[in-house]
């Protein structure tokens, strides 16, 4: 440190009491002799202009080991010819690993770190001098000095031999780098905290070459005596003043490293407050009285107004700051002490609560020297890191502190927020490190450094509300953490330039290397309100594009330590994200010899993007995690095409004349609109618009992929080029759409985990239906551009294959296309089915329309065509297994059966016996398909296979055996009630069950037939189906009849309920076969059908129909279905059979010999179930009414001069009483025929009047209406024969009459009696009510109203009404 002549001169300058002589302006330091050039340049070592300098220029330090020329030991004024031109040094960012980087700091791992200290077993203290660019790392037995600046590495370690025999369980030497004064060489002090040995090398180089000679002395050695179990904690460098030595027992001790003389010479002096003891340095009342009994947490020194002085600052762990001034002699003199631990722990305390307060205890951990120009020497101002301790709380604070001669006062009070500890320590520790400008002072916690900006925030209406409401606006804060195990050796503190005022500092990492901490200065710029607050997107970014640095030693976990929310941390990834496609980020180059490299960079940090946004921040949205998906499948999905485009470079240099044209990609992006793609700039050299649009404009893809079409159809096919360049851009367009669209399908399926997305969500990659297509906007993979390009080039691509093969002109080519168009093909039906299904979950009404139009195209049109179509180029094959993948089975049987019909053909039509057995072969093929297909589908193949013959009118091929399946035929057949007239063949012929058979011919016959004779048909076909029942069952089964007393089973009663409806049916028809055969004559008189209706009309509509038209047109309406043998509503019979020649007062021909109305009372008996029960009843009341004003009552009423035998012979021949004998005869057969009967005369009053009897038969209003009208004419005709000619009394009269008629007629003798079974007829002309009766005759009983259990006969009693 000191050079002869300096320490003469320093020595001679002690003599004197430097205050006994007056001082001038001129006074200064010696002229010393020209020296030797360095080896190091003026400007390796140039102190920063903007530090501030008091009146003696000496530059205010803060203690550590931060050295320049003018605080060496000696201050001298060195000449220095001046250069010319200074070389600079290399910016130091050009150099090391950057670890992470944002807009506030860098930390980055130098290269200069010797390889020797990496090693695990070796375990070191260092620490720097900056301004020389020296490290010094000390082990337990050696010392190493070497050049970190370097920028390849240290190319020199210097290595010097400690001998203070060091045990490995003892602490490390510390030790620092010591200036020779203007020489630029450089030595070493060492110091063995255990021992007190003391090392001192003045020259370095000289060391390091007498190593080589051991029997020269390599250094000065001194110690310093220690008490028993006193270390030595910390070696503080003062300058020229030496150093400090910082003792555990709280001493504090001066060394100095030269004599009086300028020679190397190792001195130690105590530093002793004014209450200490003026003993021996080992006076045990000393050791009791000083100092010892305070732990000093922190020592630090500046320069004095006493020139060649300095003061050294000390505080302890309670807060009390002492004061000494140093020379460079080992004289000290004990300035002041200001205790300042109440004023801190009120400051700290502002925000407790009161009753925690005696709770909690504040510790001073470290404290750093401000750079207040404004500061005296009487007073200093400093940085003062404290910790606030409770219970379960531990809580960290920097304080501003001016410190005057008396008092201490805290100006602000900083909270250290943005740093985390997973478990509070037992002891709170922390060293604070405040580099030039003093700007940013950072924090160094055990396995973390604590960065906070020290900037006034300034005044705002939102610090104004923040400082009412009892809150700080604190500046920025953040923290970088490590991993576990990682372990800080040291650290020094950097000089800042005056260009950029960065704050750095390095970090010594055992096992690791030196990192280097720079931080830019606060920002004054309202544009970068980021950098005032640790935001997601630095902490995400910074993951992502360094978390995966190899070796990174940064933990970049954010749990536990940073809050964001869900909309903060979705914005950020998004533009993370989309910065990487646009390669915006300075980490992506853009300028590059490999595009595929770069690709695979972005691509990787995209991964890395997700992976940290899933394990370290909160769950972000489901529209945002589908965007994040979407730019990488973009990504993926340009790298794909880039490849494919250098591919196609490579192929058209070694094959020019394949291409006739340029490859589809220029034109591509130079026909891309300018908002979709970022234009070059060639002053900034960029030449490429290809290279520029897969660089930055990725985000574009989904809008240039269908340009392939575009261009192609308005640049080629519309004007008519060539047919090689046509073909040439045809095939590139289609791999532009393949390469992009599948790779962004497959990257999704692949992927879809990886982002946070269920996997089972996706079909075919493409989202399913109800999954969240309503939260999303429209897919990049299916826009309206991409659909409907991908269906042009589909047909496009493969007329024009099949066109240009069969032409044989560019078979090669055509080849290649249409090999590509089931790829295409299974593309479309992608988008397709994308597009659709997103649309209709959309809430508005157009697009919901869109994609319900969209969807029927698709599925009615587009895929079929398109599956079709490949048979066209001879890929059936293809063909079916995309209508497999599809579900989409008429498809599939239409291309089975096209196969198959083609194979057929090809094998009748050859005469090689190779291609017949090759023919042979594919059919059988298809059969196992086919069968297979059955299994694989079910009913959903079954239904489309077996519906095709039935379109084509081949039902017969259903039952050959080559493609029988018979469970799935029946299964089929007994589906759809339409297919019942091929379900019974079925049932007889392959499942032999007759029951069914007979079920489905009775379905056919009333459900679904439409001509009157197919109908019989069916229903004798169903009776037959019955009989072949029984005759099974007995020729099978020879076993007992089944007892009758045994309940018969719910199949024997369907089965029995069957047959007697059947029979009512067979019944009806028949009805209906003798109405049509007594119109015969006139039906086979006319010309044709239509004139047989009006012949017909004007044969039986007279009469009273002539003036209801409604009547007429029902009437009509009967006759034109019994003429075209069409099976008639019973409703409509009965209408048709009673309204026939319903005037009798008109001489007409009867259709039935006056049995019409006994025709339409067995209508309505057999068909009594199958009518409505609202329309049923009504009628039968209509049919009655018409029956009764068919009679002339006036006529029957006149009674006078008329004897009883020709009364009774009048109404023996009156149509009521056949009709009451007819149905008494069939209620003595069948109980049902009883319903018949009216309640009465006068309930027939309004029959068919109602809108509710109609309703059924018809549907519409304005149809009853004149029905209802008309009906309601015979209500006045029968009201007259009721009160003017007592047709109720006669009624009662013409029903014992039919009875008489009935009993004479079945030859029962004696007085007559009531049938079995007959209904009765009370005076009111009803039968009276009963209910228990029609029971037991229903069940067969031969007891009925009237009977007597004895036997005894007796007629039925009329009473008067």
């Amino acid at each position: 440190m000191f050079s002869p002549e300096a320490s003469m001169q320093s020595a001679r300058s002690s003599l004197r009491n430097p205050r006994r002589r007056p001082r001038n302006d001129s006074d200064g330091l010696q002229q010393q002799h020209r020296r030797k050039r360095s080896k190091l340049n003026a400007d390796s070592f140039k102190e920063p202009s903007d530090a501030h300098v008091n009146g003696h220029g000496a530059a205010l330090m803060n203690g550590h080991a931060v050295q320049s020329v003018e605080n060496s030991v000696v201050l001298v004024d060195m000449p220095v010819r001046e250069k010319k031109a200074a070389p600079k040094r290399a910016p130091k960012e050009d150099n090391g690993l950057y670890l992470t980087k944002n807009a506030n700091y860098t930390v980055k791992k130098l290269p200069g770190f010797p390889s020797a200290l990496l090693h695990p077993s070796t375990p070191i203290y260092a620490t720097a001098l900056p301004s020389a660019g020296l490290a010094l790392a000390l082990t337990s037995d050696r010392a190493l000095v070497w050049d970190y600046s370097a920028a390849n590495g240290p190319t020199k370690v210097v290595s010097l031999s400690l001998n203070f025999g060091l045990r490995a369980s003892e602490p490390l030497p510390l030790g620092a780098i010591v200036r020779n004064g203007p020489t630029n060489d450089f030595g070493v002090v060492a110091v063995a905290p255990s021992t007190g040995k003391i090392g001192f090398w003045e020259n370095i180089d000289s060391a390091d070459t007498r190593s080589l000679y051991p029997q020269r002395q390599q250094g000065v050695e001194g110690f310093v005596k220690l008490y028993s179990g006193e270390t030595i904690t910390n070696l503080i460098d003062v300058e020229h003043a030496g150093y400090v030595l910082v003792f555990s027992s709280g001493r504090l001790a001066q060394l100095t490293l030269r004599d009086s003389q300028g020679r190397p010479n190792i001195a130690t002096t105590i530093l002793s407050a004014p209450n200490g003891s003026s003993g021996s340095f080992f006076n045990f009342k000393g050791l009791l009285g000083g100092s010892i009994r305070k732990t000093i947490a922190s020592v630090k020194a500046r320069t004095s107004q006493s020139k060649g002085h300095m003061e050294v600052i000390s505080v302890t762990r309670n807060g009390l700051f002492q004061t000494w001034d140093l020379s460079w002699s080992g004289q000290h003199n004990h300035q002041r002490d200001v205790d300042v631990h109440d004023g801190i722990l009120s400051a700290v305390q502002a925000d407790t609560a009161p009753e925690t307060r005696s709770q909690q205890d504040v510790h001073v951990l470290d404290f750093a020297i401000m750079d207040d120009q404004q500061q005296s020497q009487d007073t200093v101002s400093v940085l003062v890191l404290v910790a606030l301790s409770g219970r379960e709380s531990l809580d960290y604070f920097l304080l501003e502190v001016h410190l005057s001669s008396i008092v201490g006062t805290i100006s602000r009070a900083i909270p250290i927020r943005n740093f985390h500890q997973s478990q509070l320590p037992k002891e709170a520790m922390g060293t604070l490190l405040l580099p030039q400008p003093g700007h940013t002072a950072y924090v160094q916690f055990p396995g973390a450094m604590f960065i906070t900006s020290l900037a006034q925030p300034e005044e705002s209406p939102e610090a104004q509300l923040l400082a009412d409401s009892g809150h700080i606006s604190l500046p920025f804060q953040d923290t970088v953490y490590f991993h576990s195990g990682v372990a800080v050796s040291g650290h020094a503190m950097e000089l800042s330039s005056r260009k950029d005022r960065r704050a750095t500092v390095l970090v010594f990492v055992q096992e690791f290397g030196l990192l280097q901490i720079d931080t830019l200065p606060p920002t004054t710029d309202d544009q970068e309100k980021d950098r005032l607050k640790v935001t997601a997107r630095s902490k995400l970014e910074q993951a992502t594009f360094f978390s995966t640095t190899t070796g990174n030693i940064i933990d970049f976990s954010i749990k536990s330590r940073f809050s964001f929310s869900e909309e903060e941390t979705e914005q950020a990834a998004l533009a993370i994200s989309a910065g990487i496609l646009s390669s915006s980020f300075e980490y992506l180059e853009k300028v590059t010899s490999s595009l595929d490299d770069q690709f695979r960079k972005r691509a990787y940090a995209l991964r890395i993007l997700i992976s940290q946004l899933q394990t370290e921040y909160p769950t972000v949205s489901f529209q945002t995690k589908w965007r994040l998906l979407w730019h990488a499948e973009k990504l993926a999905a340009t790298h794909k095409l880039w490849n494919w485009y250098q591919d196609k470079l490579l192929d058209q240099q070694g094959h020019p004349d394949a291409y006739p044209e340029k490859i589809l990609m220029h034109d591509i992006v130079r026909a891309l609109n300018e908002r979709y793609k970022t234009a070059i700039d060639p002053q900034l050299g960029e030449t490429d618009s290809i290279r520029q649009f897969f660089l930055k404009d990725v985000d574009s893809i989904q809008t240039l992929i269908p340009w392939g079409w575009f261009y192609l159809r308005a640049f080629y096919i519309k004007q008519s080029k060539e047919t090689r360049s046509i073909m040439q851009r045809l095939s590139e367009g289609t791999d532009v759409m393949l390469v992009t669209l599948d790779t962004a399908f497959d990257f999704r399926k692949t992927n879809i985990e990886s982002y946070g997305l269920e996997p089972d969500c996706l079909d075919d990659s493409i989202l399913k239906p109800a999954h969240g297509y309503d939260m999303l906007p429209a897919f990049w993979t299916s826009s309206h551009n991409i659909v409907s390009s991908i269906r042009s080039l589909i047909d496009v691509g493969r007329n024009l294959a099949v066109e240009n093969y069969e032409e044989g002109y560019q078979e090669i080519l055509a080849q290649k296309i249409g090999q590509d168009n089931p790829r295409l093909v299974k593309l479309g039906c992608r988008t397709h089915i994308e597009r659709f299904q997103w649309a209709l979950a959309q809430s508005d009404e157009k697009t919901v329309a869109m994609g319900r139009s969209l969807k029927d195209e698709w599925n009615n049109n587009v895929r079929p065509a398109h599956i079709m179509g490949l048979m066209e180029i001879g890929l059936p094959t293809e063909g079916m297994t995309l209508a497999e993948q599809y579900h989409d089975m008429p498809t599939l049987v239409d291309l089975i059966r096209e196969e198959s019909n083609w194979l057929e053909s090809e094998k009748a039509n050859t005469r090689s016996k190779m291609e017949q057995a090759e023919s042979t072969v594919k059919l059988n093929r298809i059969k196992e398909r086919i069968r297979g297909y059955f299994e694989t589908y079910g009913d959903t193949w079954a239904v489309a296979f077996y519906s095709k013959y039935i379109k084509e009118n081949q039902a017969d091929q259903l039952f050959t055996k080559d493609y029988l399946n018979q469970p799935a035929l029946t299964k089929f057949l007994r589906a759809e009630p339409s297919r019942v007239r091929l379900a019974w063949i079925n049932e007889v012929c392959g499942e032999k069950n007759y029951d069914a058979a007979a079920e489905a011919l009775y379905e056919a016959g009333s459900q679904q037939e439409t001509n009157s004779w197919c109908q019989r048909v069916e229903f004798s076909m169903a009776k037959l189906a019955l009989l072949c029942k029984n005759e099974a069952k007995h020729g099978g089964n020879q076993q007992a009849v089944s007892d009758p007393g045994v309940d018969q089973t719910k199949a024997a009663k369907a089965r029995q309920t069957m047959v007697r409806s059947i029979a009512q049916q067979l019944e009806y028809t028949k009805i209906q076969e003798e109405v049509y055969a007594r119109l015969l004559p006139i039906i086979t008189g006319a010309l044709d059908d239509d004139s047989a209706v009006e012949l017909l009309m004007a044969e039986y509509g007279q009469g009273r129909l002539r003036d209801r038209p409604a009547h007429q047109s029902i009437l009509k309406e009967g006759f034109e279905s019994l003429v075209h043998h069409k099976v008639i509503d019973p409703a409509l019979m009965v209408d048709v059979l009673t309204l026939m020649n319903a005037d009798d007062s008109e001489e007409g021909t009867t259709l039935l010999e006056g049995d019409e109305f006994i025709y339409a009372f067995r209508v309505l008996c057999v068909s009594w179930k199958n009518i409505h029960r609202t329309t049923r009843d009504g009628m039968l009341k209509l049919v009655w009414k018409r029956l009764c004003i068919k009679e002339d009552w006036a006529a029957i009423n006149e009674t006078k001069d008329v004897a009883d035998a020709k009364i009774q012979d009048t109404l023996k021949h009156t149509a009521v009483v056949r009709a009451l004998r007819s149905i008494v005869g069939s209620a003595a057969k069948d109980a049902n025929a009883r319903l018949l009967m009216p309640k009465g005369v006068q309930s027939l009053l309004g029959a068919g009047g109602t809108h509710g009897e109609l309703c059924v038969r018809f549907a519409a209003e304005d149809l009853r209406e004149p029905i209802i009208k008309d009906n309601l004419l015979d209500d006045d005709i029968l009201r007259e024969h009721i009160t003017k000619h007592r047709l109720t009394e006669w009624f009662v009269q013409a029903f014992n009459v039919s009875k008489t008629m009935y009993y004479q007629g079945t030859g029962q003798q004696g007085k007559p009696q009531t049938a079995p079974g007959a209904p009765q007829i009370t005076s009111n002309g009803g039968p009276p009510e009963m209910d228990a009766e029609m029971a037991q005759e229903s069940a067969g009983s031969e007891t009925f109203d009237g009977d007597e259990e004895s036997g005894n006969e007796q007629d039925i009693e009329m009473q008067d009404s």
